[in-house]
């Protein structure tokens, strides 16, 4: 039986900062292939770059993402590659 499905690997920090009153996560992602990495404020944004490098998920699995989906509207700050 043969497995169509690629895999990819990533490297991923997330820590705590102080917002408004009230802690909010922040993180940063690596495709370890490309080297390409971003900022990330919030899950949708992470989700939105795993799809950038990977495909968009399949939402008739119940990936739990709303109507229109979170790479519709993510918010980023690409960083570029890892040269710069």
């Amino acid at each position: 039986m043969s497995d169509d499905r690629q895999s990819h690997a990533f490297v991923l920090r997330i820590w705590w900062e102080e917002g408004n009153g009230s802690p909010v996560w922040r993180g940063w992602v690596q495709h370890a292939a490309s080297g390409d990495t971003c900022y990330v404020h919030r899950l949708a944004d992470l989700v939105a770059f795993l799809e950038m490098r990977t495909g968009l998920l399949d939402t008739a699995s119940g990936s739990g993402r709303g109507e229109g989906g979170v790479a519709d509207t993510p918010y980023i700050e690409e960083l570029g590659g890892s040269d710069e």
